[in-house]
């Protein structure tokens, strides 16, 4: 394989969490590593942090990312702005600016950010140039109605991708690059279903794949159905913050005003439930609206844990108390819900039951998306050799015995969870040089 060819990256952009591979000579992937508060991972957190403090008029914009960005913002205690989860925006067409100090950024600024400070500190990691890179993306993008939307979603990712330095971008979808991760193990051909279940988007694939196909230079026959749709971990996120947190902070509850009793707002706890929403909270306006709430509420010490959480930066750690409950509801039927800051504590259990009751709708929509790209084909669940399953999501059990249910739980199969994407991005990069 030439050196050219071993240049071209594979590169996860994902909601949560982005990884970047190359495929070497063997064909295994060799993974970028960073360091997160002393600990190697291949994970870099596609978030975006600004010391307030840091930023001068006309000056070069200071930022941190991914992990230095999680060890900036645990250094500044709250202060300056955690924004996270940019990728669920990119299909927008009304989408504005934000004001980081006295700098106003619009979507594709923060995107070009991220993946410039992503390539340079994979090229670090790596040793080699990252100039030429295949990026994941979603069969349907998070908020895209319509393929015009999902174009410019993924027009917007190329450009940022170029601007950040990156000369040469090719696309693929996640689900197909999750298929080409798990082709490369099989001693014998399959008829395989890939489900990639991202934190914004779940997305599947139908594709014929195995030792007799691996090496062929164009899969596109080979690749029979796609489908996705913008419902994933992030919804299972909220479901947890709307039900077990929101109470806490107000929602449900009632404020005076003209002598009339008015329900507190829902879309604050919106917005706080939704990762990609919650830096919005963090406006003069909504600075106002809700002090005016927290003088006439009926409940104003939880208004005032809402404007703390708000205002001191806590998304991150919600998040964490969220994400380590969640887990636990996987392998346990309850788990307990822990979240402290200040004086406003959350500890609370939750069953298993419960939660599945309250993500019933997500978890129906991913399977009749499920049930959708089967039957563009006309294929039936029996016509499937292998369910190969990828993501946080795919060890939440409602949506196993779903998956069971349709193909029998000896054809499901789950594995790197992490950084499969990155891995069959990289394969197709090596196929590309």
């Amino acid at each position: 394989m030439s050196a050219r060819a071993s240049s071209i990256a594979g590169i996860d952009f994902g909601t949560s969490n982005s990884v970047v591979a190359l495929a070497g000579p063997d064909r295994r992937p060799r993974f970028a590593d960073f360091t997160l508060l002393g600990q190697l991972t291949q994970s870099f957190r596609s978030l975006l942090f600004f010391d307030l403090e840091d930023q001068q008029f006309r000056g070069t914009i200071n930022y941190s990312a991914g992990p230095e960005g999680i060890e900036a913002y645990l250094d500044a205690l709250g202060d300056g702005r955690l924004i996270q989860s940019f990728k669920t925006h990119l299909s927008s067409r009304t989408l504005g600016r934000t004001m980081v100090g006295p700098h106003s950024l619009d979507l594709d600024g923060l995107l070009t950010l991220f993946l410039r400070r992503l390539r340079e500190r994979a090229q670090a990691s790596l040793g080699v140039p990252i100039e030429r890179a295949v990026f994941g993306r979603p069969v349907r993008f998070a908020g895209a109605k319509d393929e015009e939307a999902n174009a410019r979603a993924e027009d917007r990712l190329r450009a940022a991708a170029r601007e950040a330095g990156i000369a040469e971008v090719h696309v693929e979808l996640e689900p197909i690059a999750a298929a080409y991760h798990y082709e490369a193990g099989l001693e014998h051909d399959e008829l395989a279903m890939v489900a990639d279940f991202g934190a914004g988007t779940t997305d599947f694939c139908v594709m014929r794949i195995g030792p007799s196909r691996r090496e062929d230079s164009e899969r596109g026959a080979d690749v029979l159905a796609t489908g996705g749709v913008g419902v994933a971990g992030d919804n299972l996120d909220a479901a947890l913050i709307q039900h077990v947190v929101a109470p806490q902070l107000g929602k449900g509850t009632y404020y005076e005003e003209f002598n009339k009793r008015l329900l507190i707002p829902p879309s604050y706890y919106y917005k706080l439930s939704h990762w990609h929403q919650l830096s919005f909270l963090r406006t003069e306006r909504t600075r106002s609206d809700l002090l005016r709430l927290y003088q006439r509420a009926e409940q104003p010490e939880a208004i005032a844990a809402l404007v703390a959480i708000i205002e001191d930066n806590q998304g991150f750690h919600l998040h964490k108390s969220v994400e380590a409950a969640k887990i636990a509801l996987s392998s346990g039927a309850t788990a307990e819900f822990r979240y402290e800051y200040e004086d406003f504590k959350v500890v609370a259990e939750v069953c298993r039951g419960d939660f599945e009751g309250w993500i019933a709708k997500d978890v129906t929509a991913i399977v009749d998306c499920l049930d959708e790209t089967l039957a563009k084909v006309g294929l039936a669940a029996g016509d499937i050799d292998r369910v190969f399953m990828t993501g946080g999501t795919a060890f939440v059990p409602s949506v196993r015995r779903e998956f069971a249910a349709r193909f029998g739980a000896k054809k499901l199969s789950s594995g790197d969870e992490l950084s499969s994407i990155a891995a069959g991005l990289a394969a197709c990069g090596r196929r590309l040089g």
